[in-house]
């Protein structure tokens, strides 16, 4: 990624600055993401509560681009109640 963009990639976790002893993420709604535009790769990996956080994290007016696979498996704690692909490519709920 730092090769195509000049920029670091980071796992969502490390991004919204999740505290393994708290089990909570950092960034949300009171301190968003300094970001003007956030690239998630494998979205169709995420989870409905993961999901969840990143968009609680991402302020208003943030670009943001998921980018994903619909032949991919979905990810197993989401199967049935999250956006997804539809038949024709585009995202739907």
């Amino acid at each position: 990624m730092r090769e195509a963009t000049g920029r670091e990639a980071k796992t969502l976790h490390r991004l919204l600055e999740y505290n393994p002893r708290t089990g909570d993420f950092a960034r949300c709604e009171l301190f968003p993401l300094d970001a003007d535009w956030v690239i998630v790769d494998e979205a169709s990996m995420l989870d409905v509560a993961l999901f969840d956080r990143l968009l609680r994290a991402v302020a208003p007016g943030t670009r943001l681009t998921l980018v994903g696979d619909a032949d991919r498996r979905k990810a197993l704690s989401s199967v049935g109640s999250r956006p997804g692909p539809g038949t024709d490519g585009r995202f739907a709920w």
